[in-house]
């Protein structure tokens, strides 16, 4: 079965990577040991892992096989993402090469991520570990320690092969490793260690050697609310955007100066100037509001004095995105357009492109689609915005996905397949009527195992209780590729092969 792409004409067409995922493409991708001694080397996720003697018997294993090792090391350096904060916390720690004794006193200190305790963690440690104090907190920052989007599962590098064989016909790639909390590392006041773009200059150079460009994932984001802000003030808050904000431009416009494609053009071609600006729910009033507003007293205008370094700087070529989800909901898509026409009156031209997400499920109603595409279609008209969609990936819902389980489901997965191949088509050809000229189409869950949406469903449907192990649910048919229609067709002709 082929992969289930919109059929929109666009002339960006790419796909969402974690900077896991693409670490372990990179695996897969090394065709030789002296690749793969590179990689081990280079990465942090690996650091300290192998001696140097286990490095050099590396030429004397088989290299798919070593290859698979590396792969399968690599994962479980990740704990699940519904760990206790005490073994995800743990799991960090055990990971910098310190001892038992300052693993316990520095999880104390760690636990709260408090100004306090972090300053206590960095003075302990260059107490205790003068010579490579730095190292060791710059590691703090670069392990990733919550396993996401089935980065666990036993199957993972043959999914990924089969990703791999599609990837050429992306010529974008999506990458998250532009956030404030994957790049602000706050262990260091020191402003040149305090920015650190490890991830995205991985993710980038992964990018440069397939040949892709890049859309930059995002400058502001409410995922960094959570770890960055917590306990601050507005002033503090906006302080660190702004800093921020010049750091991540002054980046990005080197990159590209010195990064081109073969066609001669930068690597970066769009950032995510603003995502999820908009609360996902209303308020007491029933009312969707500004988040940063209601949280942190963070007005508009506020928001374009944080980025008005990068609209002064903006990089030659480089496309200015406001990046949205659930812009189905007619209320909600409203708010929006709001935000974003204050945006711009505030700030002229900041925003050049509108980014709708469309995470969308089997429930949502096309004839909300056709207003939404309609309204597209009048803001592109009179306000000369781009529109991009930018994560999509059509899934079952909670509830459709209890229909595809159990011991007499009342859908098997080759009829959702099918069904979705028809959605497909009735989406494309909505788009296409609207006559909404697409910037771009990227799409969010590539595969049916690296599926955001079967995490988020597994996991709210054990705390529900209605299901009791997470392996009752082995697909929720959300991939671009259906690789587990793919395996399933694979593994019964095998059967019938050796019967």
């Amino acid at each position: 079965m082929n992969p289930f792409y919109l059929n929109v004409p666009t002339n960006n067409q790419g796909g969402y990577l974690s900077s896991e995922q693409i670490d372990l493409l990179k695996i897969i991708n090394c065709n030789s040991y002296q690749e793969i001694i590179t990689f081990v080397s280079e990465c942090a996720q690996l650091n300290g892992l192998f001696k140097e003697e286990e490095i050099k018997e590396f030429t004397t294993k088989d290299l798919e096989q070593l290859k698979r090792f590396i792969f399968k090391t690599y994962q479980n350096t990740l704990v699940p993402h519904t760990s206790d904060p005490d073994t995800i916390i743990n799991n960090t720690l055990i990971h910098l090469n310190i001892t038992d004794e300052d693993i316990d006193i520095i999880k104390k200190a760690y636990q709260k991520r408090s100004k306090e305790g972090i300053k206590y963690i960095c003075s302990y440690l260059k107490n205790r570990y003068p010579k490579n104090y730095e190292e060791i907190l710059k590691h703090v920052h670069r392990f990733i320690s919550i396993e996401r989007d089935q980065n666990q599962d036993s199957n993972l590098y043959d999914e990924l092969l089969m990703l791999n064989e599609i990837l050429g016909e992306f010529n974008t790639l999506l990458i998250g490793s532009g956030r404030p909390e994957v790049i602000i590392n706050e262990f260091f006041e020191d402003e040149n260690q305090r920015y650190d773009f490890y991830f995205a200059k991985r993710d980038l150079d992964f990018a440069l050697k397939n040949n892709k460009h890049v859309r930059f994932h995002s400058l502001l984001t409410k995922e960094a609310c959570e770890s960055l802000f917590a306990g601050k003030t507005k002033d503090e808050i906006l302080k660190i955007l702004t800093n921020y904000v010049k750091r991540t431009i002054d980046f990005i416009n080197e990159y590209n100066s010195t990064h081109k494609l073969t066609d001669g053009t930068p690597v970066i071609n769009a950032v995510d100037l603003l995502n999820e600006i908009v609360s996902f729910d209303k308020n007491t009033t029933g009312e969707y509001e500004n988040i940063w507003e209601s949280n942190y007293g963070i007005s508009i205008k506020d928001i374009c004095e944080v980025f008005d370094y990068a609209k002064k700087h903006k990089p030659e070529g480089v496309s200015f995105l406001y990046n949205e989800p659930f812009l189905e909901d007619a209320e909600r898509r409203k708010k929006v357009f709001e935000v974003l026409l204050s945006l711009n009156s505030t700030s002229n031209g900041l925003i050049d492109t509108l980014g709708s997400q469309m995470h969308i499920t089997f429930g949502t109603a096309l004839p909300q689609i056709i207003s939404c595409f309609n309204d597209f279609k009048y803001l592109q008209d009179t306000e000369h915005l781009k529109i991009q969609i930018t994560e999509f990936d059509l899934s079952l819902s909670e509830a459709e996905t209890l229909k595809t389980i159990g011991d007499t489901p009342k859908f098997t997965h080759e009829q959702v397949y099918e069904a979705k191949k028809e959605l497909i088509a009735d989406i494309s050809t909505i788009i296409n009527h609207s006559q909404v000229q697409l910037n771009g189409i990227s799409y969010w869950s590539l595969t049916d195992i690296t599926d955001c949406n079967l995490e988020r469903i597994r996991t709210n449907l054990l705390k529900k209780g209605l299901i009791t192990n997470i392996d009752e649910i082995k697909t929720v048919c959300g991939g671009l590729i259906p690789t587990y229609y793919i395996t399933n067709i694979m593994t019964n002709t095998n059967s019938a092969i050796h019967k």
